[in-house]
């Protein structure tokens, strides 16, 4: 009789901690602002796009993709369209590797060839904020088409 009080009073404790952590979680998730989250996200997805770190040749991203992706820039003798919003562009068809790929995979070709780094893996935040600073991008005001 004793050990079967002492397992209730038991389970009604570990259940009442389980509600307790669950509770506490929900709080958490509350206080996350997704806005908040994506500018965050954009911001250091911006300082990697400038970091000769992402590889081994001491290229950035910005080395062919001029004023943060805003303008046109060159890679050899092929020139580079800017960014303009891209992750409503992708998947498609890239060129320099001849097949569909995502923003991401897009990424990971760059990072591997023109900078000679480490592609990144498929869930490595630090490849969420680049490719959240790619589709970020709008083309310079001055290169868009105007509209009448």
């Amino acid at each position: 009789m004793k050990k079967t009080i002492v397992f209730v009073i038991a389970l009604a404790m570990v259940a009442s901690m389980l509600a307790f952590a669950q509770k506490e979680e929900k709080k958490a998730e509350a206080k996350v602002d997704p806005a908040k989250e994506l500018a965050s996200a954009i911001e250091r997805g911006k300082a990697l796009f400038n970091d000769p770190k992402l590889g081994t040749s001491g290229m950035t991203c910005s080395s062919c993709h001029m004023a943060g992706g805003t303008k046109p820039g060159k890679m050899g003798q092929m020139t580079i369209d800017p960014f303009d919003a891209l992750g409503a562009k992708y998947p498609a068809y890239f060129m320099m590797a001849k097949r569909v790929m995502t923003l991401s995979q897009v990424i990971n070709w760059c990072i591997m060839n023109p900078l000679k780094g480490k592609p990144l893996a498929w869930d490595d935040q630090r490849l969420a904020d680049l490719a959240a600073y790619c589709a970020s991008v709008k083309q310079a005001p001055e290169k868009q088409e105007k509209k009448e």
